[in-house]
């Protein structure tokens, strides 16, 4: 008895100096691994398009090749007729700059002058003051944040012209990848980790793939709208309307900011049928768009889910944000089943 003791104390030793090693070598080389995580999100987000042609008899390989071809041939579109389109806009948005700047200034010169009638404390007016040049500081630290970031994103091209081919390997052998996962898992934990495992996949692959399809069609629709109020920049709207709806609940009020701002230089109406625009598509979004394709929710409270948005940028940025919610709801479940466990022990 004392010799089996023995022998599993020394296994688990070797394991845990094994991890921990293992560990330390993936943070050293951790800029190598860019192209996995890449095509790991590729593979995760494709594996239903590829189970869906698999179930139509379709061999494993040529269901993967079909659904890189669907993508391929979108991607080209999107490019081909898209990208134009984006470049034109913001070159014009880079010629209108200067004049949206002085009308901007001119906006602030005019208000300044009605705030300097109002007789308020010195203290007071000093607080606004304050605020306004934090305000400022604070916008000019996030310009250069977002233009550091797109250059940033430039380094990993490498990896997300080769994330494709890896993501093909997995999606080849991703049924030898679960079972090689599931026998590293002790066998008295096994059953735990891979209940667990189910719930976490099916709240973060709904989460992911839901999010992403409402993003898309919440960007044209803010776009389309925005064009027909005769807004200029209505692309460039959509698309910041789309990637700020990657934030749940403060996404409408994000891409707000830009679009009533630009609308604002035009006139109070178009300011007023930009306000329009975002309210009809948030309401859209909350009342038949998210409830169709999301279905039933992560089972986080609304102050749940702005918590920890909230806490994710305040501990890793924008990352931070993005997989706030849908670690918060796997955190939940991890939570849950380990509280359900110890009431059935009792």
């Amino acid at each position: 008895m004392d010799r089996i003791r023995t022998i599993t104390l020394y296994r688990r030793l070797f394991l845990l100096v094994v991890s921990i090693a293992g560990l330390y070598f993936l943070y050293k080389v951790r800029i190598i691994l860019v192209p996995f995580i890449f095509a790991f999100f590729i593979a995760y987000l494709l594996s239903p398009l590829v189970q869906f042609f698999e179930r139509k008899k379709v061999p494993k390989t040529w269901a993967i090749l079909l659904v890189y071809m669907a993508v391929f041939v979108l991607s080209a579109l999107l490019i081909m007729f898209g990208v134009p389109h984006i470049i034109e806009e913001l070159n014009r948005l880079g010629r209108a700059i200067p004049r949206l700047t002085a009308e901007v200034q001119g906006i602030i010169a005019h208000a300044g002058n009605k705030y300097s009638k109002f007789a308020l404390p010195e203290g007071i007016k000093q607080v606004i003051d304050e605020w306004v040049e934090h305000i400022e500081e604070v916008l000019l630290n996030t310009a250069r944040a977002g233009t550091a970031s797109l250059v940033h994103m430039f380094s990993y091209l490498l990896g997300l012209v080769i994330a494709p081919i890896f993501a093909f390997y997995m999606l080849k052998d991703i049924e030898h990848i679960k079972n090689s996962f599931t026998l590293t898992v002790p066998r008295r934990y096994r059953s735990d980790v891979l209940a667990i495992g189910r719930d976490i996949n099916e709240i973060i692959s709904g989460f992911l793939r839901g999010h992403l399809l409402i993003c898309v069609i919440i960007g044209v629709l803010t776009g389309v709208g925005m064009y027909i109020i005769g807004l200029d920049f209505a692309l460039i709207i959509g698309l910041i309307a789309g990637v700020a709806e990657l934030v749940p609940y403060l996404g409408p009020f994000i891409a707000a900011v830009p679009a009533v701002s630009l609308a604002l230089l035009i006139s109070r109406r178009t300011a007023f049928y930009a306000v329009l625009v975002i309210l009809i598509v948030q309401q859209l979004e909350n009342a038949v768009i998210s409830p169709k394709i999301l279905g039933k929710s992560m089972g986080l409270h609304p102050l749940a889910v702005i918590f920890a948005i909230m806490a994710g940028g305040e501990l890793y940025g924008f990352l931070g944000i993005l997989l706030a919610v849908p670690v918060a709801a796997s955190i939940k479940v991890i939570l849950r089943y380990l509280y359900l466990k110890l009431v059935d022990e009792k």
